[in-house]
């Protein structure tokens, strides 16, 4: 009979032990497996990225969420925004730019259409722009007016110049138009 209840309380102790270890494993996982869920949110000039965790499993109060915040600075605004702001030409491929006529060189980038204006002594011209990441510009599908005047060589070389535009820079209020570190053109606000 010892024999017995000795076989009986080990196996009743392997029992025991066997489901507290289910229990316990359960529990582990039901605390690493979890519904994430992520969103990003974007205004302006924040980036918030937050993480949910859910489970039916979990309390309330064991479910996390945590928050980053990015602050950078967006290229296209400040004092003197790169687009909405009408840019004078006073210096191509480094020589001084004194117009011709009574009408400013310039050029003028609209951020909505993507579009930008141009003017260099004759003919007016039109064509896209593409910001493809922060201080890259680069000009495209340009086309204008095609009135023969003098001095067309300005103008041709001005167009042939923006075209090899890569990047660009804002100091006060002053652009600067680069192919890589070269400075092809530089422009004041036009107040």
């Amino acid at each position: 009979m010892k024999k017995f209840y000795f076989i009986l309380g080990i196996a009743f102790l392997t029992i025991v032990s066997c489901k507290n270890q289910e229990t316990s494993e359960t529990d582990v996982i039901n605390d690493t497996i979890v519904n994430q869920d992520s969103t990003m949110v974007v205004n302006e000039t924040e980036v918030v990225d937050s993480t949910a965790v859910d489970s039916s499993d979990v309390d309330l109060l064991n479910k996390m969420s945590t928050s980053t915040t990015n602050s950078s600075t967006d290229p296209s605004e400040g004092k003197y925004a790169l687009a909405e702001t009408k840019w004078k030409l006073v210096e191509l491929n480094g020589k001084a730019v004194k117009s011709a006529t009574n009408k400013d060189y310039f050029i003028n980038l609209d951020s909505k259409s993507g579009k930008f204006a141009t003017y260099a002594g004759c003919n007016n011209f039109s064509g896209t722009f593409v910001m493809k990441a922060a201080k890259k510009l680069a000009f495209s599908k340009i086309a204008g007016t095609k009135m023969a005047c003098l001095n067309m060589s300005f103008e041709s070389n001005f167009i042939t110049t923006i075209e090899k535009t890569d990047n660009y820079m804002i100091e006060d209020n002053v652009l600067h138009l680069h192919k890589g570190k070269a400075m092809l053109a530089k422009f004041e606000s036009a107040k």
